[in-house]
């Protein structure tokens, strides 16, 4: 009772060091917890997060093939699609090196409006534009879900309807935007009919199965204010490839023509890991791409800009904490060292001459710094660790950064560790106390007398 009362005494008299102890020790550790929780998203995130996705990969017109493909110009674009002849050697390369993947595919033809539904006008429309557009639509087939998450067009969510039926080649389902459906007064349930690209006599009926609207403000092909109506994305229709390849829209011809009618083909790779897609890299690579095109993965793509937010906000964070943590610790030593080293000569020889011995005297010591620094440690690990949620959910653009056990016990047993050194650093003040400087107390005490 005698080291805790003289210890509370000791605390009190020194009340602004001890308050900024208090302070210090509260901001360390609930900075430390919060700090630890993003960084390690991030590590995950990065880490094994990222190997364990299955992404996908397709090969897509680079930048400068892209600006030699018209609108208007059947021939110079549809001479540089791929064909699955062009699949086939990729496919054989990775059966030699017995890598596993699965795939789907996207066909997209143009397709013209009808008197069921006219499609949102772009700047160079004309009535005969359509002959050399090959249509106002682009119609888009997809196999499976695989293929629907490889749409450079941007993903997309149904705002009423159903999702397309990828099985059944007897469905007549199709996919509308909301600014198309909205143009035509078109509902879920209405029917509409789309004109073949290169005979315009030929016609296509389909059944308005949901309609969507897009994720994103604008996708990779464009944001909307296209030059011909085509080049609009609102104005893609979406349907089964089971659908379209019974009707005969996007069948690939044994024979080829370069016109509108020739599909563009993307075979859609999927992986079952990180590792393999980029095994896959590397053989695709020496097999050499296809002139004018490269290798992408929009799934892995998506998932990287989806996680930067979070790895910008691990490498702020980073500092921080290497500021906190280690500015803090020294900061605390300093506090420690000015309030038991400093102006205590005279309380110390006071103490050991009315028979305080110096192991009691340490004590003393050491208890002062419990004081200080269990309570505040332990309140800002608690709030750091109930915080980090919603501190991570801001600064990283709304990622989950929970606190785990990998982060709270090595963090428990490294702030025992530092209260325990500073409570040590407080002893050896009495402990190395000289004994000459006792007769300087003796004297002040007779003094006082």
């Amino acid at each position: 009772m005698f080291v805790l009362t003289n210890a509370w005494r000791a605390v009190s008299r020194r009340w602004a060091i001890s308050v900024l102890t208090v302070v210090v020790t509260l901001l360390v550790s609930f900075g430390t917890i919060a700090s630890l929780a993003i960084v390690q998203a991030s590590n995950t995130a990065h880490g094994s997060a990222y190997d364990s996705q299955t992404p996908n990969a397709v090969l897509r017109p680079t930048a400068a093939t892209q600006a030699t493909m018209k609108s208007d110009d059947a021939k110079s674009t549809t001479s540089r699609y791929l064909t699955l002849t062009d699949y086939e050697p990729y496919a054989e390369k990775m059966q030699e090196q017995n890598l596993t993947f699965t795939y789907s595919l996207i066909s997209t033809v143009p397709v013209r409006q009808s008197s069921s539904i006219k499609a949102i006008a772009g700047s160079a429309d004309t009535e005969s534009a359509a002959d050399k557009t090959g249509g106002e639509f682009q119609l888009r087939a997809f196999y499976d879900d695989n293929a629907v998450k490889a749409n450079e067009f941007g993903s997309y969510h149904l705002t009423s309807g159903k999702k397309l039926t990828f099985t059944d080649t007897t469905a007549t389902g199709a996919l509308v935007s909301k600014a198309v459906a909205e143009k035509n007064n078109l509902k879920v349930g209405d029917k509409f009919k789309v004109g073949d690209p290169t005979d315009e006599s030929k016609t296509y009926e389909f059944t308005v199965q949901g309609i969507y609207e897009y994720d994103d403000a604008a996708g990779s092909n464009g944001d909307g204010d296209g030059k011909y109506a085509k080049d609009n994305r609102d104005n893609v229709i979406y349907s089964a490839y089971a659908t379209t390849y019974t009707m005969g829209v996007t069948k690939e011809s044994d024979d080829p023509k370069n016109d509108w009618s020739k599909p563009d083909l993307d075979i859609v790779f999927q992986f079952s890991d990180t590792a393999t897609y980029k095994k896959f890299v590397t053989l695709v690579t020496k097999a050499k791409l296809p002139k004018g095109y490269e290798l992408v993965s929009p799934s892995l793509d998506e998932y990287e800009a989806s996680i930067k937010p979070l790895g910008d906000a691990a490498s702020r964070t980073r500092v921080i904490l290497w500021v906190v943590a280690l500015g803090g610790c020294l900061v605390l030593a300093a506090l420690t060292i000015a309030r038991t080293w400093f102006g205590r000569t005279d309380e110390i020889g006071m103490a050991l001459v009315s028979g305080v011995t110096k192991p009691r005297l340490g004590w003393q010591f050491m208890v002062e710094t419990f004081m200080l620094t269990v309570v505040p440690a332990v309140i800002g690990l608690l709030a750091g660790g109930l915080g980090a949620g919603a501190i991570g959910a801001t600064l990283a653009g709304g990622h989950a950064t929970p606190v785990t056990a990998g982060i709270v016990w090595p963090l428990v047993w490294e702030s025992i560790g530092i209260v325990v050194a500073l409570a040590i650093v407080a002893m050896l003040r009495p402990a190395t106390f000289p004994n000459a400087n006792l007769f300087k107390a003796s004297e002040i005490s007779e003094d006082k007398a």
